[in-house]
């Protein structure tokens, strides 16, 4: 049985509980899911966000056999259109897709991750296997449902029967915090900058008794944050739970251990059940597992696509294993940074920016870690930086902090025209 479909034996148990303080069973977000959906047919962008709606409507789509399209409500207007003019609609579609999502969907890209009900159903299994959850779990929505590891947590919840506390709040709003004591919240997921604020909120100083497991994916997560939420995990009875994962696997790849956590810091740990790793001779590290995607559509045609990874996923970053079985990142492979937990793609934000600066002359580097960096050999754009940084603020919700601005006399190619990004 899938994970979305009527299973009785939860029937009368509370699925969620929202902002407003709504509590839904099972049953009623079945029943309202196929009365919004009963005149739904082919292939549906839905734009969602932590509310019961949105997952009714989700969960009755996968259940209908239509092929959903997630995206954010905040998504830029041109690239809601774009992505629904290209893809919404009844046409043919291959009858094992279940859900598609954006690998770079905070920059508008229509190039999306085909997944099937295979492919959804065996990383929820494994998140559930190795997390040990229970229908005892209450989680809390500390990320967008669109992004892969916001609706792993959701999938892997719904399978067990669990109750999950949905909400839009951040968290600097004290709602968030009285709806994590007031429902006795047993676990929080987050990526890196979450970690940051949860420290700068000092949650390892809160009173929080139910709070049993914490969870971070989405990027590297700094050594120092790993370490002190790791001893305080230990040190109270808790669980952190650092792992690693991609859209093009479903959500997750593999996973440290909580008790290995401070040994293999800096480690994106063993794969999960079920998956594997090798590394190629170049370096790149492959997985392989149920979870790998089908494929990739750029356009319409391609939904009725059959899987054309065959379960081996070629991931991007470049890895070693440890003597133990461990692995570790050290580069990657392509142009992509993550930050906030979403992938950008390098190159399509450059081209983004010299179409809006009507400007060739405008390269972007970057890093995890530090940002995106702007470089530009145009003293005009040069002198519109408060420009730049407030387009990736508007269009793709990257807070200032993460976008630097290099003036260059002139950007460094290589006799061909090519740029040498290693000079950048």
């Amino acid at each position: 049985m899938y994970f979305f479909e009527r299973n009785e034996e939860f029937r009368d148990r509370i699925i969620c509980i929202d902002d407003e303080g709504r509590e839904y069973t099972y049953g009623q977000i079945w029943d309202l899911g196929d009365t919004l959906t009963k005149d739904c047919r082919g292939i549906s962008v839905l734009e969602c966000s932590n509310d019961a709606e949105s997952l009714a409507r989700y969960l009755a789509l996968l259940r209908k056999g239509c092929p959903v399209i997630l995206i954010g409500k905040d998504l830029d207007d041109d690239a809601k259109k774009a992505l629904k003019s290209t893809y919404e609609g009844e046409y043919p579609y291959n009858p094992e897709l279940g859900l598609l999502l954006s690998t770079s969907g905070s920059t508008g890209d229509r190039k999306l991750v085909r997944l099937s009900y295979t492919n959804i159903q065996s990383n929820c299994d494994s998140i559930v296997e190795y997390l040990g959850l229970t229908k005892e779990e209450r989680p809390i929505t500390t990320l967008p449902m669109e992004y892969t590891y916001g609706l792993s947590v959701i999938h892997s919840h719904v399978a067990v029967g669990a109750t999950i506390i949905l909400t839009n709040r951040t968290l600097f709003q004290k709602e968030f915090w009285e709806m994590v004591e007031k429902y006795e919240v047993t676990s929080m997921a987050g990526v890196p900058y979450t970690y940051e604020m949860f420290e700068r909120l000092r949650l390892r100083e809160m009173d929080l008794p139910h709070l049993k497991t914490l969870t971070q994916a989405g990027g590297h997560l700094h050594e120092e944050l790993q370490r002190k939420f790791g001893d305080w995990a230990s040190e109270t009875g808790r669980r952190l739970f650092v792992m690693y994962g991609q859209t093009e696997a479903t959500a997750r790849m593999s996973y440290i251990p909580p008790d290995k956590c401070i040994e293999k810091i800096g480690s994106i740990g063993i794969p999960i059940p079920g998956g594997s790793f090798a590394i190629a001779e170049d370096g790149e590290l492959i997985y392989f597992g149920a979870n790998v995607s089908m494929g990739y559509a750029v356009k319409r045609e391609d939904m009725a696509l059959g899987d054309v990874n065959g379960g081996c996923l070629k991931t991007g970053d470049m890895a070693r294993m440890d003597e133990e079985g461990y692995f570790y990142i050290t580069g990657r492979k392509k142009r992509f940074v993550k930050l906030q937990g979403k992938r950008f793609s390098l190159d399509q934000v450059q081209e983004i920016l010299q179409e809006a600066f009507d400007c060739e002359e405008i390269i972007c580097t970057g890093n995890d870690d530090d940002g995106i960096k702007v470089n530009t050999s145009s003293r005009e754009v040069a002198d519109r930086e408060d420009e730049i940084i407030q387009l990736f603020m508007d269009k793709w919700q990257v807070r200032a902090r993460l976008v630097t601005l290099n003036y260059l006399d002139e950007i460094p190619r290589n006799s061909s025209g090519k740029v040498l990004y290693s000079k950048l």
